[in-house]
């Protein structure tokens, strides 16, 4: 099976973070074993989220599983579902036929309505019935659900939504449906959002809330790196080895943000 896309960085040397692995280390191995979950990475602008986010999808892979890589836009003008789609998209063009037909089963002319390419894939595809707007969408969701179980059934499947804080309702709406069928599936959720910003009026604050009483739900806060890692990172950056002056001086300017650290050691070198 095709993987859709992981952002570049994902081979860069990763620094730091023992103890946020150490907590979630497991949660890839209880995918494989058909305890799904969903780990949100939380913090501000540059703190790594996406980067630690790439290290559970290659440890994912290496235990043999496939990735789905979702991202929200941060202007308007993105079609419903965005964080969903192109990933699904991309997983349907490198599948065949009859295994895109056998893992929809019922549900693809539900899923062809928001993916119009499916029909390229099965042109048989016959239009869903006509339902209520809620009714309809409690059918799409349903139809997602049940084709990402069946996607995950013969190769556990992780599936990243980066920057959730810039998502559209309807896909935080279908994340909160597809979390209540986790447990017993071999899909493991990877969910990326900057919190500032995130006050009890934006549209994820309460999605959140929700997603808080899963009980298949796990929350890492992400910090700044401490002197040891900054030391490091300046070092992998610059290529050589920085001063200890130098190292309490960025450290203090940038609190241990990865990508300020980096950023001023570039225009530093």
């Amino acid at each position: 099976m095709v993987d859709s896309h992981v952002p570049k960085g994902a081979g860069s040397k990763f620094v730091g973070r023992r103890r946020e692995m150490a907590t979630l280390k497991g949660a890839p191995d209880d995918a494989m074993a058909g305890r799904g979950g969903l780990v949100m990475l939380a913090g501000e602008p540059g703190i790594g989220k996406t980067r630690i986010a790439q290290e559970l999808v290659a440890q994912a892979r290496s235990l043999g599983a496939q990735t789905f890589w979702g991202w929200s836009y941060e202007q308007e003008g993105a079609p419903p579902y965005w964080s969903w789609l192109e990933p699904i998209r991309l997983y349907i063009r490198g599948a065949d036929n009859s295994t895109v037909a056998a893992q929809m089963g019922q549900g693809a002319g539900d899923i062809g309505e928001i993916i119009p390419e499916l029909r390229n894939k099965l042109p048989d595809l016959e239009p869903p019935s006509p339902l209520e707007p809620e009714q309809a969408r409690f059918r799409l969701f349903e139809s997602i659900a049940k084709f990402l179980k069946n996607v995950a059934e013969s190769q556990s499947l992780v599936f990243v939504l980066d920057d959730l804080q810039w998502a559209d309702q309807p896909s935080l709406l279908l994340l909160e449906f597809l979390v209540k069928q986790l447990e017993d599936s071999r899909i493991m959720v990877v969910g990326t959002y900057r919190d500032v910003g995130v006050t009890r009026t934006h549209p994820l604050f309460d999605t959140l809330a929700r997603l808080a009483r899963s009980n298949v739900y796990r929350r890492e806060e992400l910090s700044g790196l401490d002197n040891v890692a900054v030391e490091q990172l300046i070092r992998d950056v610059s290529g050589g080895e920085p001063s200890q002056q130098l190292v309490e001086a960025v450290y203090g300017h940038t609190e241990g943000n990865p990508f300020f650290t980096s950023e001023i050691i570039r225009l530093l070198g």
